[in-house]
């Protein structure tokens, strides 16, 4: 047994996940001491990954006791809820001893992963896919996201939770929202699904988000439920959730989730999104609240053309519906799709148009992609100071991490949407500030046209003419990634490309392009932000060189955190 002592103030929680690796043993295998007295322990635990929370009566020094060798902690951490807005979670590690660390410590140790992104955020350990409750209290900005604390697989859902000052650094926050039963140990997974925040009229906030209750098939015969979570103070915890919505419209089967919620000062009323399926045809719902607790069904807000449920797409999920400028702006993933012509999966596509009646009426039935690289998925936009914002997941089922990592799954850089001039499609470009947090430090360029690189994000900025564009990054002579602009069509190729996908956008007359590279993640801006590309490598992903051929003007920056 390892003991170590550690002190903690008044009301201190802790709270971890666990399993056994001797489950049927018979003593103590974790204990909270102050000196002989046992204040809290764990007699055995199981085999499945649970979770469990001590909550400190008095300030002073306790010893932590443990067995390494028999238990497995997959994440610990601890926080006093008076002051933990201000300075995050303290993560422990519970091995040969005990490790602590807070705030810029948990930088530094990620940071020593010569793996790990350092624009872009990432759980501390664990499992991380759609971000959710996107909101802005204060001066503080709030990230939650689809959390497993259990491992690094997708596994039953939590929401994980994080704040900002400036939307790029980041501090940790205790776990939001856990499934409401052990999902582990029923063999079964589901849990906490995506959500959206919500302000209402009297000023709190609230979350709206699914609860997929216990599956025991991914694809088929699930059940899933809308709830809303009230959080307390400084949105640490979830101090009351209720279920407002159970009933699916018919013609609607497992697939019933992700609701995005509004007060819709036309209707006088408030109104909600969900991703579905009609009759095995992706649709979105719409649906309508006098008192946002109690919904009744409107109709179809959007119901998807034939060819995506021939093309495999299942339903829609995380879908988007907002005011932008004087448009409505649609936004949706179809999961399970398949494009045709070039084989991408799970594309992102928006609609403009307008929303009059409880009725959506694009401008034009055909849907714009938002983003052609396919890893750029489950977007979340919200509305701060004026400007929508957006994160989302990098990441497509095409690729897996490599083992051995911590951690799985990245967020995008934070994106701001406005609309082109003609108002016919959507743009994105990083938020202000990517551009006030990450200094740009020019890169030299040599006589041949290339640029030898720092092994630390880049930057890359084309200004004019496009056309015959190429940028080859490479690592010890391998590639890294390709980006060429061949008549008006834009692409991007990483060396784990074996061909059978095309990753490609009409570009036309664009007179720009920003890319960032950030160990293995690449981000394309082109054309004032109207084509945007999307991928995440893991392969050659700290190139050393980099070619760039065009008759454009080139820059070429080292990106660094201020």
């Amino acid at each position: 047994m390892r003991r170590q002592k550690m002190r903690l103030a008044l009301g201190t929680r802790v709270e971890f996940w666990a399993t056994s690796k001797e489950p049927n043993s018979d003593e103590f295998q974790f204990r909270v001491l102050q000196g002989d007295q046992l204040l809290w322990g764990v007699k055995r635990f199981s085999e499945f990954s649970e979770f469990y929370s001590y909550h400190h009566r008095e300030a002073g020094d306790v010893e932590f006791e443990w067995d390494e060798g028999r238990t497995e902690f997959t994440w610990a951490y601890a926080y006093d809820p008076r002051s933990v807005s201000k300075t995050g979670i303290t993560v422990l590690e519970f091995g040969e001893r005990l490790v602590e660390r807070t705030g810029s410590e948990i930088d530094g140790w990620c940071a020593a992963d010569t793996q790990r992104p350092r624009l872009h955020f990432s759980p501390v350990r664990g499992w991380m896919n759609d971000p959710n409750g996107l909101c802005k209290v204060g001066d503080v900005w709030h990230l939650f996201y689809q959390f497993h604390p259990g491992g690094t697989d997708w596994g039953p859902m939590h929401w994980g939770h994080a704040t900002s000052l400036d939307l790029c650094a980041w501090l940790h926050m205790p776990v939001f929202l856990r499934p409401e039963q052990n999902l582990a140990r029923l063999g079964a997974t589901g849990g906490a699904f995506s959500g959206s925040a919500f302000r209402d009229r009297d000023g709190k906030i609230k979350f709206y988000y699914t609860e997929r209750l216990p599956a025991y098939d991914l694809f088929a015969n699930y059940r899933e439920v809308q709830k809303i979570a009230e959080p307390g103070r400084d949105l640490i915890n979830a101090e009351r959730i209720t279920t407002v919505l159970e009933i699916r419209p018919e013609g609607v089967k497992h697939d019933f989730r992700d609701p995005k919620v509004w007060w819709d000062e036309a209707a006088n009323a408030y109104r909600m999104i969900l991703g579905a399926s009609m009759y095995g045809d992706p649709a979105v719902l719409l649906y309508g609240s006098d008192d946002g607790l109690e919904w009744q069904y409107l109709g179809l807000l959007y119901r998807a053309p034939v060819n995506f449920r021939e093309e495999g797409a299942r339903a829609v999920e995380c879908p988007d519906f907002f005011l932008l400028e004087d448009k409505w702006v649609l936004v949706m993933g179809f999961v399970g799709h398949i494009e045709a012509a070039t084989r991408r999966h799970n594309l992102l596509y928006a609609l403009i148009g307008e929303f009059i009646n409880d009725r959506f009426v694009p401008d034009t039935p055909e849907l714009q992609l938002l983003d052609f690289g396919t890893d750029y998925y489950a977007m979340q936009s919200f509305e701060a100071e004026g400007r929508q914002i957006a994160f989302a997941w990098l990441f497509n089922w095409e690729y897996r991490k490599p083992d051995g990592s911590a951690y799985s799954g990245e967020m995008s850089l934070p994106r701001v949407l406005s609309l082109s001039e003609d108002k016919k499609k959507i743009c994105m470009l990083p938020a202000i500030e990517v551009d006030e947090h990450y200094v740009a430090i020019p890169l030299a360029m040599d006589q041949s046209g290339g640029y030898s690189l720092p092994g630390r994000p880049i930057e890359i900025r084309l200004s004019g003419s496009l056309q015959d564009s190429k940028l080859v990054a490479t690592t010890g002579g391998e590639l890294a990634f390709e980006v060429g602009v061949v008549d008006d069509i834009l692409s991007i190729r990483l060396a784990q490309d074996d061909g059978s996908i095309e990753y490609v956008a009409e570009l036309g007359s664009g007179q720009d392009l920003r890319l960032f590279h950030d160990c293995g993640i690449v981000e394309i801006f082109a054309d004032g932000g109207a084509v945007c590309g999307t991928r995440r490598g893991y392969v050659n992903i700290e190139p050393d060189r980099l070619e760039i051929t065009s008759s454009a003007r080139v820059e070429v920056f080292e990106r660094n955190p201020e």
